[in-house]
């Protein structure tokens, strides 16, 4: 994950590549310094084992949902964005209308970059479950 700059993008542009939340805490240590960041915050992936109450994920998403318990658990009810190149479409799907969380598939060949934290600015996880939905009256 290396912070990028070009003529072709201008200064304030910005790639980041690799995925971070495999790096856990080291990520701390190799790139938040690299980049300028204090030490964050992270959420434990390697060694999880499943617990009572944890998300029920269909045996075709195992893998790329590996990561949705251990991130609810770490929210523990609060907002949150989830930004990774593997999230499964379905939790995407059914995060759409909930204000409370972002998920934010990236492609990893492009890795995330200023749209993707521009989206987040511009919307940003807030308290609440459901986004509030205007209805128009029939005509």
């Amino acid at each position: 994950m290396v912070p990028l700059s070009s003529q072709r993008h201008g200064p304030a542009s910005w790639r980041c590549k690799g995925d971070p939340s495999l790096w856990e805490e080291h990520a701390n240590t190799h790139i938040a310094p690299a980049i300028g960041l204090p030490e964050l915050p992270f959420v434990r992936f390697t060694g999880y084992v499943p617990q009572p109450g944890d998300p029920r994920v269909p045996l075709m998403e195992l893998f790329s949902a590996r990561k949705w318990a251990p991130l609810l658990r770490y929210a523990a009810g609060r907002p949150f964005a989830w930004i990774d190149d593997v999230i499964p479409p379905r939790l995407v799907r059914g995060s759409l209308w909930r204000r409370d969380r972002v998920l934010l598939p990236i492609d990893p060949g492009e890795g995330l970059e200023r749209r993707h934290v521009d989206r987040l600015l511009a919307r940003p996880p807030r308290p609440g479950v459901t986004s509030p939905v205007k209805y128009r009256a029939a005509d």
